[in-house]
């Protein structure tokens, strides 16, 4: 030990401040113990970890928990000390303390540590307690080895460590055969940890034993075997897991009723195993039991997958649950209505969710909305159309659905006419919802009405009309509307207008745009340029140079910069290359993934320059340049930047640009710099 190295002072005060008794001090104590053990010698460590290890059997619980966690942050640096004491402790007549050891070492997770952990299982004078804390240790560390081990304590005489051993295959995913676990499930002790081990099996030789299971007194080994059954139906193939459904509905009424109590369980897996399971025995009436417990996103995902495979059966226990549903549950009933399939949906179930359009409860009358947009039919078109004039999500869901509903009616043109009439709406929510209807059926009959509809006196009526002109593919009058619409009072009806103008792609689309591109709104300058670039005209080239040289607004000048981008031409190299010397980060994001589409090596040492920039996001964007790019002559500097980078994000992308640029010496996860060659 270093004479210079103040252990005395500074370790003593840490450790007696991990027995502090407020929070705050013990955490200051582990912080100086920890740095005490970064900063000391080679030779000075063993004594250190020596007197946290003294602690580890104290009755001080907050003494043994800080110096535990010191221990765990010396890593690998411990493991020796650790595995040591351990072998000293399993010798003595202290069980506790070596079960605290063997649980830190199974935290520490070392290969190496399993040999130790192996070797002390396999010793039958051992205290039945350590070697179930081992197993589950060895549980932790995984592995072949491990797994062997395990599996040879399956024949123990303790059934503790028996237990633990089953418990242990089941953390370390391992595939136990069945009828190594068979025996085990008569056991008062074992049978529910053989059921977890056996559904893991992956083995249709496990069926028969967990449908054995599922009739067991106590109600833990059957919601293991719930559990474990649900993890077979959905593992096997399905010729085998057949067999489950098959065993299952053959016990009817003997085993429902069980599977019913695990429905609203507190715990979700053994809740969503009992409605897989449920749906596997064709237990319709659960549906009204699942409408409890669909608060849980997983379980609402489970129970709309029950009522798929019921099919039009789940009609009539719909039915009967709409009567007695209140307020809180109508909601998750929609949706359950929703989740039939298409033609299978009886109509009292559609009058109802037509009627939940008009539900108290926003969140209700979306969700009977999207479950007309799946399942709904012409009669329900009517609501719908009602509910569009709903501001917000109401609106658009009923939109959306009327979309829907047109798209799988037989002539979806005359349908909107019918609901329409004559006289379309040119104001407000219905007016805006009305224009994504058309948008979505994309049909050039109804330009005209969107036209008329650019002269609403109401502004996000002609923004939805222009946006929705955009979508109608095909020679339409909209074209030249949009045009005029460039001319609009309204910033965001302009830039709307230029957006679909880039969509359609007319004739007149490059001069209209150009004009757009010196608006005195930045957002319909971006608008312009985007669409400008979208259509790729070289035309617009001249233009989008003004603009990189003249705007003053980043957004407008970031996508002018792609548009020079894709033209190939040493003159925007050049320009490119002095744009990465920009002050404006984004700018010189936008430089960089522009000279990704020049061959030049000019473009890849204007690349290399900026891996070296100050921000990190700079720096993963020209890196990802350069894999894209794949050129062998960056290979060395891209590897030297590599090792001198400590973002994870950009040594990620510097590691995918090596590989494309040839070098094999670093893989994509590499997170430690390798040696750097002279």
């Amino acid at each position: 030990m270093s004479a210079a190295f103040e252990v005395p002072v500074t370790w003593r005060e840490a450790l007696v401040g991990l027995g502090s008794p407020g929070w705050r001090e013990r955490k200051q104590a582990i912080a100086r113990a920890a740095q005490v053990l970064d900063d000391a010698e080679p030779g000075a460590i063993a004594p250190l970890l020596g007197d946290l290890l003294d602690l580890l059997p104290g009755r001080d619980v907050d003494a043994r928990a800080g110096a535990r966690e010191v221990l765990l942050h010396a890593g690998a640096r411990a493991r020796q000390a650790v595995g040591a004491r351990l072998i000293e402790m399993c010798r003595s007549d202290s069980p506790s303390a070596a079960i605290t050891l063997i649980e830190l070492l199974g935290e520490l997770r070392h290969e190496a540590d399993a040999t130790v952990l192996i070797d002390l299982i396999s010793e039958p004078v051992l205290d039945v307690n350590i070697r179930a804390a081992v197993a589950v240790a060895l549980g932790r560390h995984g592995g072949a080895d491990a797994e062997a081990a395990l599996l040879g304590q399956l024949d123990a005489r303790s059934e503790v460590v028996r237990v633990h051993a089953l418990d242990g295959l089941l953390a370390c995913n391992a595939v136990v055969p069945p009828q190594r676990v068979i025996p085990l499930a008569a056991s008062p002790y074992c049978r529910k940890s053989a059921a977890a081990v056996l559904g893991s099996s992956r083995s249709p030789e496990a069926i028969a034993p967990l449908i054995g299971l599922l009739d067991d007194k106590m109600a833990g080994v059957r919601a293991s075997a719930v559990v474990a059954l649900a993890r077979l139906d959905a593992e096997l193939p399905q010729s085998d897991a057949a067999e489950i459904s098959k065993r299952v509905r053959e016990l009817g009424a003997a085993v429902i009723p069980r599977l019913r109590a695990l429905l609203d369980h507190r715990e979700g897996s053994i809740r969503e195993a009992a409605m897989r399971m449920c749906a596997v025995a064709g237990d319709v009436e659960a549906l009204a039991i699942v409408l409890d417990v669909m608060d849980d996103p997983v379980a609402a995902d489970r129970a709309l997958a029950m009522v798929v495979s019921f099919g039009a059966a789940a009609n009539a226990v719909l039915r009967a649950a709409a009567e007695r549903t209140g307020p809180s549950q109508r909601e998750h009933l929609y949706r359950l209505v929703g989740a039939l399939p298409v033609g299978l949906v009886e109509r009292p179930l559609l009058e109802l969710l037509a009627a939940g359009l008009r539900d108290t409860s926003e969140e209700s009358a979306v969700a009977a909305a999207e479950a007309l947009e799946k399942v709904g039919d012409r009669e329900c078109l009517a609501a719908l159309y009602r509910a569009m004039a709903h501001e917000g999500p109401l609106g658009e869901a009923a939109a959306t659905g009327v979309a829907a509903v047109l798209a799988r009616s037989g002539d979806a043109r005359d349908d909107l006419a019918v609901i329409v009439g004559s006289q379309w709406p040119a104001e407000g929510a219905l007016a805006c919802n009305l224009c994504s209807v058309v948008a979505a059926l994309s049909t050039p009959r109804y330009a005209a009405p969107l036209v008329g509809l650019l002269g609403s006196p109401d502004p996000t009526v002609r923004v939805a009309a222009a946006r929705a002109l955009g979508r109608i593919p095909g020679e339409h009058e909209g074209a030249d509307a949009l045009a005029f619409a460039l001319a609009d009072e309204e910033v965001l009806v302009r830039a709307a207008a230029c957006r679909s103008l880039g969509q359609l792609a007319p004739p007149q689309a490059v001069t209209a745009l150009l004009s757009a591109s010196f608006d005195r709104a930045a957002g319909v300058r971006a608008a312009a340029v985007a669409a400008l670039v979208g259509l790729s005209n070289p035309v617009a080239l001249a233009r989008l140079r003004a603009i990189v040289a003249e705007d003053s607004v980043p957004a407008v000048v970031v996508h002018a910069i792609a548009g020079i981008g894709r033209s190939g031409l040493d003159q925007d190299l050049t320009m490119l290359m002095s744009l990465s010397l920009s002050a404006d980060f984004e700018v010189v994001k936008a430089a960089a993934r522009a000279l990704a589409g020049f061959k030049t090596h000019r473009a890849t040492a204007a690349l290399l320059g900026l891996c070296a920039h100050e921000r990190w996001d700079v720096r993963w964007t020209a890196a990802a340049a350069l894999r894209d790019r794949g050129d062998t002559t960056a290979a060395d500097p891209l590897r030297a930047f590599w090792h001198d980078e400590h973002d994870a994000l950009v040594r990620q992308v510097l590691a995918e640009a090596l590989a494309s640029s040839g070098f094999t010496g670093v893989a994509a996860g590499d997170s430690a710099p390798a040696e750097r060659e002279p």
